[in-house]
């Protein structure tokens, strides 16, 4: 095992894209020190892997993580290779639109305070907890997790303030809870294949359930439905409004409603 560490610290950049990759092991991101645009402290496996950090002034593209020795992508062989960690700082103030891919990694990513403009977390067999604990900056345009056989756990996506929510999934347990400060109405698309899905929405949001004819278990209260949509009373009226759509096979899905 081998332990790097790499920053740069902000010249008036604009904007910063970010694609991370990280196989396996202990991946976190934390909002950074204001004035360094980033920040990596990488322990990785160095007999199978190599460090990645590629970073484009021009255009602010930035590749941070772990890949193959081979370069043939990520790959998972050893034990070693799960004592991996990787921990990101970005600074507050940038705008960062962040694409995360974390195969077989037990990640938690802190957003909250950060100037978000597009999330993007892909996962394997990886368990994934995403916190908003205040709200970002900026506008955020969308959000979306995909994942495999993993656990996800999203707070705080009122504080996120992204307009749309997408998660997509094989055989996994999703929690999604809408607590924070609203900005702005939210829609959430959501396909799971088998698990579980719990939304925690706050007491007096307007919420509409759009439901596939393949959903399997249903466990709410409050909802009025008509065919395949299920409404709370005064949806039309409510000041924070929360669309999702479910699609599932012999997913169960329920409502926590939380002060």
């Amino acid at each position: 095992m081998r332990t790097i560490a790499t920053s740069r610290p902000s010249a008036g950049e604009r904007m910063l894209q970010v694609t991370a990759e990280f196989g396996a092991g202990e991946f976190v991101i934390k909002p950074g020190r204001a004035g360094e645009l980033y920040r990596m402290v990488l322990r990785y496996d160095a007999e199978r892997n190599v460090p990645v950090h590629q970073y484009d002034a021009r255009s602010g593209i930035l590749r941070l993580g772990v890949e193959s020795s081979g370069g043939a992508g990520i790959k998972v062989t050893t034990k070693a290779q799960m004592s991996q960690r990787a921990e990101l700082f970005f600074a507050p103030e940038i705008p960062l639109a962040l694409s995360a891919n974390l195969g077989a990694s037990d990640a938690t990513l802190e957003l909250g305070g950060l100037t978000l403009r597009s999330l993007s977390v892909g996962g394997g067999a990886s368990r994934t907890t995403v916190n908003f604990s205040k709200p970002t900056r900026g506008e955020c345009t969308s959000a979306s997790f995909m994942i495999g056989a993993a656990e996800l756990e999203v707070r705080g996506l009122a504080n996120a303030g992204c307009r749309e929510l997408r998660v997509e999934g094989g055989v996994g347990r999703v929690m999604l809870s809408f607590d924070g400060t609203w900005r702005q109405d939210t829609k959430a698309q959501v396909s799971l294949a088998m698990g579980g899905l719990t939304l925690r929405i706050p007491k007096g949001t307007g919420v509409q359930l759009v439901t596939s004819r393949f959903l399997a278990a249903f466990e709410a209260e409050g909802f009025t439905r008509e065919g395949d949509t299920m409404t709370t009373p005064g949806f039309a009226t409510a000041t924070q409004k929360l669309v999702v759509e479910l699609k599932a096979s012999v997913t169960g899905v329920k409502v926590e409603w939380t002060p």
